[in-house]
C-alpha cells in the first residue's frame, strides 16, 4: 500500500456572477494562489453551479496513482486550509490593481 499523501492540487470554481472576470484573469489568478500557498497548485475549474453561488468553491483533487497503477485517496485537507484558500480567492483583485495582485 502506498504512503499517504496530502492533497497538493485544488480546483477553484468562482461564483457564477464572477465567471467572466475570473476567466479573463485566469493565469494571474492561478499564479496569485500558487504564490499565496507555496507547494500547492490551482486550476480554475469549469463554471458550473457548485455550493453557495456567492462564494468561491475550493475542490481538492483527492486521488493519485500509486506505483502499482491503482488509484488511491489523499488525506483530506483541513477545513481551515480550504477556508483560507476561499478567503484568498475572495480577496483577489479581478480588475488587476497592482497593489492587490500578489
Amino acid at each position: 500500500m502506498p504512503t499517504e499523501r496530502e492533497v497538493l492540487e485544488f480546483i477553484i470554481v468562482p461564483p457564477f456572477e464572477q465567471r467572466a472576470a475570473v476567466a479573463a484573469a485566469k493565469e494571474r489568478f492561478e499564479n496569485y494562489l500558487a504564490n499565496r500557498f507555496p507547494g500547492y497548485s490551482f486550476r480554475v475549474g469549469p463554471f458550473a453551479p457548485v455550493g453557495d453561488e456567492d462564494e468561491f468553491s475550493v475542490l481538492p483533487i483527492m486521488n493519485f496513482p500509486g506505483d502499482d497503477g491503482r488509484s488511491y485517496m489523499c488525506t483530506p485537507p483541513k477545513r481551515w486550509l480550504l477556508q483560507e484558500i476561499a478567503d484568498a480567492c475572495a480577496g483577489f483583485d479581478l480588475k488587476g490593481k497592482r497593489s492587490f495582485a500578489a
